[in-house]
This record gives structure tokens, C-alpha cells and sequence, in this order.
């Protein structure tokens, strides 16, 4: 599969908007609990370092928000979110997010990469991050709460340079 990996354009708000609400949908990844309109989502995601998209052809298949973990005296180290369209999931598509992020990440100044809140189930997300090197440096008991209201511990990971 070719797939191209850009920053995100007026062009891609729709589809970035649909895979970013089914995700916010499934309740299993990604803190947030709010459906956003195209407006809202086009506001968050201007709001970022950066936002990036890959895609396959003209059909976006994932992106990613990257920007400051912290602020001030702690903006150094950076934070992001991956999403990847259902549909393309278990086809590398993850991985090929987390290395561009890696390098954007280095390109914007930033001396790390860390994570708040994997959740603890999402075993995919966390075996790609331990080969791509990221360390597990604490857990949050029961820091997740889950679709159908039980919750989930979270880990929280680093990779540093």
C-alpha cells in the first residue's frame, strides 16, 4: 500500500474529523469525550504544533496532533495522538504515524515524546511503542474510563533524545 504522509489541508477536515469522532466514539484511546463538528475540529486541530495526515490516494487513513506536552519551563518535551481509520487498522499504518511524528517532533525543537494516558487495553498502541524504544514510566490505576463505564489503567510513556 503507497501511502503519503503529509500535513493536513482544508481538503482533508472531513474525512480527519470522521476518523477522529469515530475514535472519540469507541471510547477505548483517546481522552476526550465530545463529538466535534468540522468547525470545532478544524479550530483544535489549527491549534497544534502540527496535524498530519496519511493517506492512501485522496482517502485520508489516519493522522496525528503533535504539540507541547506541558508549557513554559516544561513545553521542551512534546505530546501527540494518533488515529488510524478502522478499516486500515493492523497495516502498519500506526507505525509509519509514530516515526513521521518521531522526526517532526526533533524538527520542532522538542527533546522527547511522551504519552499521558495510554490505556492499558489498547495492546496495539502499546506494543508498537515499546518497539519503536518508548519506555513505560508510570501507570495510573484505573485512569481510564472505558464505553461501558469501567475503568482502566493508563500508562504513561517517554522516548527522549
Amino acid at each position: 500500500m503507497d501511502i503519503e504522509i503529509r500535513r493536513l489541508t482544508q481538503a482533508d477536515l472531513k474525512q480527519t474529523t470522521e476518523i477522529w469522532n469515530f475514535i472519540v466514539a469507541e471510547a477505548n484511546s483517546f481522552p476526550g469525550d465530545q463529538i466535534l463538528c468540522e468547525a470545532e475540529a478544524a479550530a483544535m486541530f489549527g491549534e497544534q504544533t502540527e496535524t498530519v495526515c496519511a493517506l492512501s490516494g485522496e482517502e485520508v487513513v489516519g493522522l496525528y496532533i503533535l504539540h507541547p506536552n506541558n508549557i513554559g519551563r516544561c513545553g521542551h518535551i512534546a505530546n501527540a495522538s494518533f488515529g488510524v481509520k478502522h478499516a486500515y487498522r493492523g497495516k502498519g499504518i500506526g507505525r509509519l504515524l509514530v516515526e513521521d511524528c518521531l522526526k517532526r517532533s526533533r524538527d520542532n525543537g522538542f527533546k522527547g515524546l511522551q504519552f499521558n494516558a495510554v490505556v492499558s487495553t489498547n495492546y496495539s498502541a502499546i506494543t508498537l511503542y515499546l518497539k519503536l524504544g518508548f519506555k513505560i514510566i508510570g501507570t495510573i490505576k484505573e485512569g481510564y474510563r472505558i464505553e461501558d463505564n469501567r475503568y482502566v489503567d493508563t500508562l504513561i510513556f517517554l522516548k527522549s533524545w
